[in-house]
Parts: C-alpha cells; structure tokens; sequence
C-alpha cells in the first residue's frame, strides 16, 4: 500500500472531523437560547390621587400699626425744617403721654425737598421748600387707633397716612390653618376613593402655599386730619377681622 495515500486520506478525514465540530459549535452558540429575567427591581404600578385643600381662620386683631405726622413748607429750606420740627415736638410729646408702656413708636419717614412752580411756560420756578416727618406707632390695644390718632392731630399732626389691624404672632394661626387644610384635602380623597371602595394607604407628596393673611387698613388723609379741632369726637374706628388662609396640595397613594 503506498503510504503517501493513507497520510494523505488521514489528513482529509481529519480536517473533514473539524470542520463538523466547527460547524456544530457555531450552531449551538448561534441557535436559539432561553434568558431569565430578574424582575426583582421592577416598580410596581402604585395608584395615587391628588387633592387640594384650604384652611381658613379669622381672628380678632390683636395689635395696630398707625402711621401719621406732619408736612409744613417754606420759603427756605431750614424753615420748612424749623417748622416740621415745631410741629413734631409737640406730636411725639403728646403720644409718649398717651402711650403704654407695651406700646411703641418710631420714625419711618424723614424728607426735605424743593417745590417749584411750572404754571408759567413749563419753567421750574424755586418757590420754596417741603419737609416731612412720619412715625409708626405700634398699639397693643387696637381699640385705642382712633384715639390716638385724635391726640396726634390735636397736637399738630396734618398728614394721617393710615391704619393697619394686624396680629402679633401670625405663625401659630398659620400652623392650625395648615391642619385645616390638611384634614379637608384627606376629606375630599377618602370621599372619592370610597366610591370606588378603595382607601388611603400613604402620602406621597405634600406642598403647602404661603399663607395668605389679609390685614384690615383703614386710610385717613390729609385733609382730613387738618380738619379735625379740639371739641371733635375721637374717630370711630373698629378693629376689623384678620384672615389667614393656607393651601395643600397632597398625592395620597392607595
């Protein structure tokens, strides 16, 4: 037998053997194949409703913030000053006896300014000079405005600018508005899901507004204040009532 032809058909059958290992390897990693999937981090739907609710609370002012003074011209600056400072004198002597020792009173505005004249062809004309000088005062007893109003205008007080009825410590009525607010908006979702026989099993979300709170103010005027004299009844003015109001919104989840 010659030898060359069995190495030779030897080598064929082996490269023949291969290429169908090959071929069948290449068909078992190219064929069809099963993945498991691990849905372990897969959100679960969550059902959720969204609500609003207000709460509101009137209350009686508890404090008033008064703001008055005097306006006086002249020719000069320094005497439109000098005039101011007559005026303010007698004011601010006249509260400091009438006020309580929990009262208080500061000045809020101070100016001096020119006044001109243009009736004549549109000319700015120098005709003098204007001061004025107002203080905020701060009353424990908000009954008391309208009398102390009427002692600074007896005293020389020509500029009332007005009255503010406010409440020392908004905060606290702001905090039980906000569990008003809070107890209507679980009102209305339990309301709704009760519908569908469903109920509340979380909050998701919670925002809450600032709170709307709404002084009283009470304007008074020039005129008016120059107006009044000595045998005049004290203005009537009343405390009006204050309202706070806040707003939720809230996503319930059930």
């Amino acid at each position: 037998m010659n030898m060359s032809k069995v190495w030779k058909g030897s080598v064929v059958l082996l490269l023949a053997l291969g290429f169908f290992f090959w071929s069948f390897s290449s068909f078992q990693a190219g064929g069809p194949s099963v993945n498991a999937v691990d849905n372990s981090n897969v959100d679960t739907p969550i059902n959720r409703i969204s609500v609003t609710g207000d709460g509101v609370i009137k209350m009686k002012a508890d404090t008033a913030l008064v703001t008055l003074g005097a306006q006086t011209d002249g020719t000069t600056a320094e005497e439109a000053q000098a005039k101011n400072a007559t005026l303010m004198n007698a004011v601010v002597g006249a509260l400091k006896r009438e006020l309580s020792s929990n009262d208080k009173w500061e000045t809020s505005t101070l100016s001096l300014y020119p006044q001109y004249d243009y009736s004549e062809a549109g000319k700015g004309e120098l005709v003098g000079f204007r001061a004025e000088n107002q203080v905020l005062i701060t009353l424990t007893d908000p009954t008391r405005a309208g009398e102390i109003v009427d002692v600074a205008v007896k005293a020389g007080a020509n500029l009332v600018v007005g009255i503010q009825f406010t409440l020392r410590n908004p905060e606290s009525t702001k905090l039980e508005a906000i569990k008003l607010a809070m107890a209507a908006a679980k009102a209305k979702a339990e309301a709704a899901l009760s519908v569908e026989g469903k109920q509340i099993t979380g909050v998701q979300e919670i925002v809450v507004s600032d709170g709307y709170y709404s002084p009283v103010v009470n304007n008074f005027y020039k005129e008016a204040a120059m107006g009044s004299s000595a045998d005049q009844a004290p203005a009537p003015v009343e405390p009006g009532a204050i309202e706070v109001r806040i707003s939720v919104s809230v996503t319930y989840t059930f």
